[in-house]
């Protein structure tokens, strides 16, 4: 009788242990900024820009244009909650965007888009509160920018990587701007140099292209000398973007392959120039902070 009378007891220890795995998976989704910059995407307003008006966006990123207040205040003004969630969501330590790399071609990057605009709108937002006058607020959305960029390149591909990179280099030249410009507090100097430092921790290039890479395997499944030829590439191009020396032998593999493949392999030497592109403005912000 006694094994009868075990039964309850056991059937309670397990249903206690799936509502407690239940509530740490809760606990996870809840601490996922992924889904918060989700969110934050949804709430954004009349993000649309014509041909001419991202031409003069792209010179403010860049530096090479002034930034107009009159112009870009209302829209920052109609975009403000969007702009609390996300720096609000860069308070979380963890970001899965959940992509499904078994898709191959078809993983999702609608998300790195949508993080290119938001992202792009923070920057405007720093300028703003900048000219303003509000330089603890500027300073907060540099930090959240900062964190935003490097979360949009977690675990993507390169397409995201490239636009997290694009993004870290805005908000790295805007740091600058601020501080060749602003007469920035020691308080506030300490709070870009954590966030600097954080974005120095760099964006995974390798797996990002080893992600892409893969994603061939399907196309070429039926064909073992491609197929083996792809992953001969895929080993040289992680090598490669780990020690720019290694480029000789991975361009050596893709000219080697068969055509159909070689024609969709990505040029590793622009990779590594952006990658080399934002290790620069990272050097330079440093010294700036130093």
């Amino acid at each position: 009788m006694k094994i009868f009378n075990t039964i309850p007891s056991m059937i309670l220890i397990a249903l206690l242990s799936a509502v407690s795995a239940l509530a740490q998976r809760s606990a996870s989704l809840t601490e996922n900024a992924a889904l918060r910059y989700w969110s934050a995407f949804s709430e954004v307003q009349d993000s649309g820009i014509t041909d001419q008006q991202a031409k003069e966006l792209n010179a403010i990123l860049d530096g090479t244009a002034p930034y107009d207040d009159l112009k870009y205040k209302d829209l920052l003004e109609k975009n403000t909650l969007a702009l609390e969630i996300m720096a609000r969501a860069t308070s979380l330590p963890n970001c899965d965007w959940g992509l499904d790399y078994g898709l191959g071609h078809d993983v999702p990057v609608d998300y790195a888009r949508k993080a290119l605009v938001l992202g792009r709108l923070n920057v405007l937002y720093v300028f703003h509160l900048l000219k303003t006058g509000n330089k603890d607020g500027a300073v907060r959305a540099l930090a959240a920018g900062l964190r935003f960029s490097h979360d949009v390149g977690n675990g993507g591909s390169l397409f995201a990587t490239v636009i997290a990179k694009d993004l870290l280099t805005s908000y790295l030249r805007a740091v600058a701007d601020a501080l060749r410009l602003e007469q920035l507090s020691a308080g506030q100097r300490s709070q870009l140099q954590t966030a600097v430092a954080r974005a120095g921790e760099g964006l995974d290039w390798p797996t990002a292209a080893k992600h892409d890479l893969e994603a061939l395997r399907g196309d070429y499944a039926g064909n073992s000398q491609t197929s083996a030829a792809l992953t001969r590439i895929i080993s040289s191009y992680v090598a490669a973007l780990n020690d720019e020396s290694k480029l000789p032998a991975l361009d050596q593999e893709v000219q080697g392959a068969p055509q159909e493949l070689a024609n969709v392999i990505p040029n590793a030497k622009r990779i590594l120039e952006q990658k080399q592109d934002l290790n620069n403005t990272l050097l330079q912000t440093r010294a700036l902070l130093q």
